[in-house]
This record gives structure tokens, sequence and C-alpha cells, in this order.
């Protein structure tokens, strides 16, 4: 039964009965390839579906769920069984399709053109290349990988949309000898072959571990720092992302609930919620509910802009979807953090005399985005006189993420595109309170 049959019968059923429909599908096709110590340890090639039908009637919702199309009946006696013992007084709604939606190409299908020999090559490359330096004494894990998804959405309001994106992505992890043994690990991602180089890849995972040979801890104090683009994106993530969702502002469980309007950040914090960016594999024209994606400003010099809506909190203020639904949830389509004019050692001389933030450790444990409060184990690097000197190691950064974005005095041009929908440079940060044993 193809998508549109299982899709009118399903429609024809529910309305019989009284309720609106809505039937969402993504496709996902998946390969991937694993070395572990050099070894093929892991080969997937494989496709799955996902196929909700959602019925409405009343403001009330109740969802089923299969993985083919194949007995509509079921599925609609299922969605409406669910219906009658939901027990909620959220007004629910679906989305008629209206409005301008963005284009923009997101599938190439450039990945699926490789043989498995010309993939299974480049990851031996990438290994080899990890794995070159003498000081690098294992390269446990690299990994290369694609994936295609289809999703379409389409409802009984007049709703059907659907797009295809595809990308891959890569990484290594190596081991460097030293009293203690350093781990390194680096990643990318891209939209086509040609921008995955995973030979750079692999020889940026060793560099990481390299540069922690011989580190050591700091005296506890406060520390002029730079937080590296990699780890930025991630603190980003954990933190913002949470605290501008309409729907936790609405239980109050996001500390800017009352701060719309107001100056949460330095002059030079400008983060945008964008439908597109080049190299991303988040773009989408549409949310999980239908709903157009639009570009909206969050941050504007450091002032706080807008929640992220989607049609149920957006309808408790009276306002529009942002088209920021995400499953349940609500979450930027791709958060852009705006950058500046200098490289990463520009921003390094600008430091002066600081420490370069290079991992976090903890951030689903110790970062807490209803409060703003971190205390995050870290890894870094030490410079002075704007040059890097040594490995950091077995320090805590801890304070407030507001504060943080108050103390953001410069950001760089090394734009970092994270899975976690969040793109943003490496930023230097005036103090931030570092415990080191030193």
């Amino acid at each position: 039964m193809t998508f549109n049959e299982f899709k009118d019968k399903a429609f024809k059923l529910a309305k019989e009965k009284g309720f609106e429909a809505q039937i969402s599908y993504n496709g996902t096709y998946e390969f991937s390839l694993r070395l572990g110590n050099g070894e093929l340890d892991e080969y997937k090639d494989a496709n799955s579906n996902s196929i909700s039908l959602t019925v409405l009637k009343d403001g009330k919702i109740g969802t089923a769920s299969t993985t083919i199309f194949d007995t509509p009946e079921k599925l609609v006696e299922e969605a409406i069984t669910n219906y009658e013992i939901i027990d909620s007084e959220e007004e629910n709604l679906f989305y008629d399709g209206s409005g301008k939606y963005p284009e923009f190409e997101s599938y190439y299908g450039e990945f699926e053109k490789l043989s498995v020999k010309e993939k299974l090559d480049r990851l031996y490359k990438m290994s080899e290349t990890a794995g070159k330096d003498e000081r690098i004494v294992m390269v446990p894990m690299a990994m290369f990988a694609h994936q295609t998804s289809e999703i379409i959405i389409a409802n009984t309001l007049g709703l059907e949309k659907s797009y295809k994106g595809d990308g891959g992505y890569a990484y290594a992890s190596v081991v460097a000898k030293d009293e203690s043994p350093r781990s390194g690990f680096w990643f990318g991602i891209a939209p086509k072959p040609e921008k995955l180089d995973l030979e750079a890849i692999g020889k940026r995972a060793a560099e990481e571990a390299i540069a922690k040979i011989g580190s050591k801890s700091v005296k506890s104090g406060k520390y002029r720092v730079i937080i590296r683009s990699d780890e930025f994106t991630s603190l980003l993530a954990t933190m913002l992302i949470p605290m501008i969702s309409a729907e936790n502002a609405q239980k109050n469980m996001s500390p800017l609930k009352e701060k719309l309007g107001e100056k949460i950040g330095s002059d030079i914090v400008n983060i945008k919620d964008i439908p597109y960016y080049e190299g991303s594999l988040n773009n989408a024209p549409f949310d999980s509910e239908g709903v157009p994606t639009q570009e909206k400003t969050i941050l504007e010099n450091g002032v706080f802009k807008t929640f992220l809506y989607n049609l149920k909190t957006a309808k408790k203020e009276g306002k529009e979807s942002t088209g920021n639904a995400l499953g349940r949830g609500i979450a930027p389509v791709n958060m852009y953090f705006e950058p500046g004019k200098k490289n990463f050692d520009e921003l390094v001389e600008t430091l002066g005399d600081g420490i370069i933030i290079t991992s976090l450790e903890g951030l689903h444990s110790g970062a807490n985005p209803i409060s703003g409060e971190f205390s995050l184990g870290a890894q870094g690097l030490k410079v002075e006189n704007g040059k890097i000197v040594s490995g950091v190691e077995q320090i805590t950064i801890s304070g407030n993420f507001l504060d943080v974005l108050s103390k953001i005095e410069e950001a760089g041009n090394d734009m970092w595109i994270s899975f976690s929908s969040t793109i943003a440079p490496s930023v230097i940060i005036s103090e931030i309170d570092i415990a080191g044993n030193a």
C-alpha cells in the first residue's frame, strides 16, 4: 500500500467517526562502517520507517504508530482508543498548511553514489592518518556513516508537505602515550562527500591527543578563557535551547520567563534560528507539526527577543507558532550564533593569558538550564602571552550560563556545526571560575 492510499483510507475512516486526522511519515536509510583498532567491527546498511497517526476532536488528541503501510483501520482504531483514555485539559491543534514555506535543496544523494569499497578505503585512510605520529599508540575507534531521511506530513485540514535530506559524518578517537594515556577525538559532518575530509579528521584527532601530553591542573581562581567552538555549541545546546522554549517558560522552568526585552548577554551576542545553513544536516522547511520554519532573532546585541513556540504553546499566549515543534518538544532548526572577524589563532593572541576550554564533561548532569547554574569537569590548553604553552587537566569550571553570556568579549569566525541544531564560533569569556588542584 502506498502512502497516499494509506492516508486516504485512514482519513476517510477518521472523518466518518467524527475526527480530524494527521499522518506523519519518517523514512530513514542508514549506512555506517566502524573500525575498532584498525579492524572492521561494524557494518550497517538498513532502512527504517515510522508512521504516526493522530486523531483530533474538541482539542484532544490520540496517537498510534506503526512501521508499515498496512491496516489503516487498525491504526485509526488504536488512535481513537488512546484518545478516549487520555485525560488532559490542554488544547491541541492541527496546522492547515497555509503560509509561505522556505525553499532550498537539502538532498544531494552523493554519499549513496560511493561504492562500499570507496567508503571503506576512506575510513581506513582516516584511521591510518590518525595513527601516523609515533606518539599515538592506539586508534580504538574510527567511523564513517551517512543517512538519508524523508519526511511527509498530511492532515484532513489540507496540510500536505514533504522534504528529503541527507548527509554524512565521520569521527576518530585516538590514544597518545604519556604517564597516563591521553585520548583525542574529532568529528565532522557534511551534506556532500567532498566536504567531509576524513584524513583531516584523523589528523585532528591525533593533534587533540598529543596536545594533552604533559597536561597538569592549575590553581583555583578566576580565569579569562576561550570556550572553543565545538564545546561552546554543546554548552549553548544544553543550556540555551531549554531556556528559550515557550513550553518551559509557561511551566516556570526557564530563567528567561520574565526577561523578554531585557539585556541578558553582551553587545556582541547575536543569536538567530534559521531554516537553512550551508553544511548543516538539520535544515528543514517545516517543523514536526507542518508549520513553516522561519528566520527569527532570539538575541540581538544581547537583548532577549523571543521564545520559540509550537502550536499549543502559541495558542496559550494568543500568538502564532514560530515553526519550532520537534516531536512533543520545542527546539530551534539551526540556532546560529553570529561570528566575529578573527580566526582561532587571532583569538588566542587576543586572549593573552588564560585557558582554552577544549572539553566539557558532565553536561547532562552538571548543567541545570532551569537555574542556569553549571559545574563541569573540563580539559584545555594554557595560554601565555598569546601562545599555547601546555595542556590543562583536572579542572572544573562553574558559574551561571546567563552570566557567561554577559561576559562574552569577542567571537571568532571558526563556525562549528553540531549535531544538536547549534552553529557557533569560539568565544572569549572575560572571567570564569575554575577550580584546580595545582
